[in-house]
């Protein structure tokens, strides 16, 4: 179940706003459209990017571009006139997504194996995971889990997950991840110490960054949101972490025992 509106509205402005004030501090190291679209994704959250394909709907990204263009013009401004008028700029396009019920990112519940789902990345196993459902899962049910009971779910997601990956695939040797998740205690415990940084980094217009301001009845993190704003400096990163399959399906096993 998708939040309500008034929250999918909240949290869509506010986080609009974080990645604005993000491109407004560092638009004098790069270009500001680069920034825009590399650096966030706001785009994505309005209606017009059609998310199921991963593109934007038709004529939607000469639309962005001239909206990407005309936020540029408006970095002349100090930071509050910047941000009020970028907002009233993009706020149709966000509030239209929502009224025409178009989802997020954020709020994908899809994934093979519960919390979890994967792709084949440079001979590694690269985890994907649906932020909303792991801080949320009984998000189609009534029970209420407690911390315990939902770590006990997402390792067995994750073991069933490995069990058939090394099944399907047993020559490959690592899994990996890219989020900002991996700093995030509740789910750092379910790999071993042996999960650490390989080096590499997610894009951040993602959620592998921006996912951390989300919280699990889809609203904004307002005391993250808050801190953000102040500093403009993530709390977590968006940084791989890896290591060998064996070490996480013996980890998982001994969790199941």
């Amino acid at each position: 179940m998708h939040p309500s509106r008034g929250k999918q509205k909240n949290y869509a402005l506010k986080i609009t706003e974080l990645m604005l004030l993000y491109c407004y501090k560092k638009k004098n190291s790069k270009s500001f459209v680069k920034l825009i679209n590399n650096d966030c994704d706001i785009y994505r959250k309005t209606d017009l990017y059609n998310l199921k394909k991963g593109d934007f709907y038709k004529n939607g990204k000469k639309k962005w571009k001239e909206l990407a263009k005309q936020i540029d013009s408006y970095t002349m401004l100090n930071k509050k006139n910047f941000v009020k008028r970028s907002l009233k700029l993009l706020y149709p396009h966000l509030l239209n997504r929502i009224k025409k019920n178009k989802t997020l990112v954020e709020y994908n519940v899809l994934a093979k194996f519960g919390c979890f789902d994967f792709s084949i990345v440079n001979n590694k196993v690269d985890l994907h995971m649906p932020v909303f459902r792991f801080i949320d899962p009984q998000h189609s049910g009534k029970k209420i889990f407690t911390s315990y009971q939902k770590f006990i779910l997402r390792s067995e997601d994750l073991l069933n997950l490995i069990s058939f990956v090394k099944k399907k695939y047993p020559s490959l040797s690592f899994v990996q991840m890219g989020s900002w998740m991996n700093q995030y205690k509740p789910f750092r415990v379910l790999f071993p110490k042996s999960w650490s940084p390989n080096g590499n980094i997610k894009k951040k217009n993602s959620i592998a960054w921006w996912g951390q301001f989300l919280k699990s009845d889809g609203d904004i993190n307002i005391k993250l949101y808050n801190k953000f704003k102040n500093t403009l400096r993530f709390k977590y990163s968006g940084i791989f972490y890896q290591c060998k399959i064996q070490e996480l399906y013996n980890h998982l096993k001994k969790i199941k025992k």
